[in-house]
């Protein structure tokens, strides 16, 4: 089932943008709420063999970063969605020294990367 948001022109969070993927986190050690979220996939206007979506990555109600992923396959468009969540939390919590609550899974239990990202991050 599909997840309704919308990002307003203020960056606010509101019901009607649709995601295929949506995720809610707690912080452990703030009050901070972090979302993430991946529109549906949709065919390339350029190309009908290629796809894209956005990664819409929100802390406390506000948008606070959008990735457009274009020009991928279906599986590619997921998986760069993967990775740059992952990325993105595990600079998060490096650099304001956050503590998410992940119900007891590391980082790579949680949003798996590959050996080389998990090495740049000292996982």
């Amino acid at each position: 089932m599909l997840n309704r948001w919308r990002a307003s022109a203020a960056s606010e969070v509101t019901p009607a943008m649709t995601f295929l993927i949506h995720e809610t986190l707690m912080t452990l050690n703030t009050d901070d709420v972090f979302e993430f979220g991946l529109t549906e996939i949709l065919r390339s206007p350029e190309q009908d063999d290629l796809f894209e979506a956005q990664a819409i990555f929100i802390r406390n109600a506000t948008v606070t970063s959008k990735l457009k992923l274009t020009h991928l396959s279906e599986f590619s468009v997921v998986l760069s969605f993967i990775t740059y969540i992952g990325n993105k939390l595990r600079g998060i919590a490096k650099d304001e020294l956050l503590e998410f609550d992940l119900n007891g899974l590391t980082f790579d239990q949680y949003i798996p990367l590959s050996k080389n990202l998990r090495k740049i991050w000292g996982e």
